[in-house]
């Protein structure tokens, strides 16, 4: 077997005949590029990966592959990831975090949300003793923002276990969308 690294997206393998029995796959079902071949080709890619250093982090079932038998009883192969690279891990954006407020009152919290409407995914509201607790998942990036928002209308918490113990022992109000309904009453 030989492989040609063509662009940073597609690699040109050469199987010869021995490989092809190697690798059980039979000339005669890519040219008819039937159900068998399918399943043929994709565990040679699965094991292709395995013994190369090649599209590493690619699903075998995500690459795209062309194979054109040859007259030696070999084959030809394009394999190509379609030019989708990863990200890297300092740029794959970041999971939504959660974050709350609580405040003694719904008015604040109204306030809070026509602040934050357009920066949150979703929202709870929880009555506490003493008041209300409103949690939100938020893009981290909006965090700064949120967090001082927060802070003029009530106390703020990011701390995870916060959240669970509020959402654990408050007396859910609304579970969905409970920003919504705060920005209805201001």
């Amino acid at each position: 077997m030989f492989y040609d690294t063509l662009s940073p997206h597609t690699v040109k393998i050469t199987l010869t005949r021995q490989d092809m029995s190697e690798y059980a796959i039979k000339s005669e079902s890519l040219r008819t590029r039937s159900a068998e071949s399918k399943r043929s080709l994709t565990r040679f890619l699965k094991r292709f990966q395995t013994e190369s250093s090649l599209f590493p982090d690619k699903s075998a079932d995500r690459l795209f592959l062309e194979a054109f038998p040859s007259a030696d009883g070999g084959c030809v192969m394009y394999v190509s990831t379609l030019g989708v690279e990863p990200l890297p891990d300092n740029e794959k954006p970041l999971p939504a975090a959660p974050l709350m407020c609580f405040a003694e009152n719904l008015a604040d919290l109204s306030g809070l949300c026509a602040g934050i409407a357009g920066r949150i995914h979703g929202s709870s509201l929880y009555k506490l003793s003493g008041g209300w607790c409103l949690i939100v998942s938020a893009e981290r990036s909006d965090i700064p923002y949120i967090s001082r928002l927060a802070e003029e209308y009530g106390e703020f918490s990011d701390d995870t276990l916060d959240i669970s113990c509020a959402a654990e022992h408050g007396s859910p109000v609304c579970r969905e969308n409970a920003a919504a309904m705060l920005l209805r009453l201001a």
